[in-house]
């Protein structure tokens, strides 16, 4: 599938706006999941604040562009609207996951499963290739991408000895040492912000292309 160009999320409103209901459509209302109606207007409505973060991080990168001494925590504020719009993003990335797989087994079954085994990034990335769910099987690279910075953001202690910026363009940064161990070797993620986006928007269209298609079947 192509990715679209752009900078920001794809999902059918602007951030100010207010929520309409020709975003949505026919879910489950009433799972022992919860209702998984409302869960979908959740997931576009956390990708609207992904894009806040994101037009967050692109102003605060613009203003440490014009040389010599920069603007009072400009460059923090940058770095941590990053780190925030990827939690964002994988939090909607997790959802979608286990939202598709739910609905799945529960086409398939005729019953809701007892948990929900791929219920996250990491789980998919850790299944046999033949076993992904084809909404999200061609899109693996930004999946583990993804759940990698998030990852290195939340749990690598030497993370924040790292400090870059984009010198030609906002890009997300994130140095990763598996479970702190001085032993492994640490992995060092330099990703275009626009690149991201477009491989999200890539996934994102996928599954939402398929959830619309069970709405359909079995409404």
């Amino acid at each position: 599938m192509m990715e679209k160009s752009t900078l920001f999320i794809v999902n059918g409103k602007k951030p100010g706006e207010p929520y309409n209901e020709v975003l949505s459509f026919w879910l489950p209302p009433d799972s022992p999941y919860g209702n998984l109606q409302l869960k979908y207007m959740k997931i576009i409505l956390r990708l609207d604040e992904a894009n806040r973060k994101i037009a967050d991080s692109l102003h605060f990168w613009g203003a440490c562009q014009g040389g010599g001494m920069l603007p009072i925590g400009a460059f923090e504020r940058h770095i941590f609207s990053n780190e925030e719009a990827i939690y964002m993003l994988r939090r909607a990335a997790d959802e979608l996951v286990s939202l598709v797989w739910l609905l799945s087994k529960y086409e398939a079954d005729n019953q809701y499963p007892r948990s929900i085994k791929i219920d996250c990034l990491g789980a998919v990335v850790s299944q046999d290739e033949s076993s992904r769910h084809e909404a999200y099987a061609e899109h693996v690279e930004l999946m583990k991408i993804l759940n990698d910075i998030a990852n290195a953001f939340k749990h690598s202690f030497v993370n924040s000895d790292q400090t870059i910026i984009g010198a030609r363009e906002p890009r997300i940064h994130a140095l990763a040492l598996a479970f702190n161990k001085l032993g492994s070797a640490p992995k060092f993620y330099d990703v275009s912000i626009s690149e991201l986006t477009g491989k999200f928007n890539a996934f994102y269209e996928s599954c939402v292309s398929w959830l619309s298609a069970y709405s359909a079947r079995n409404r």
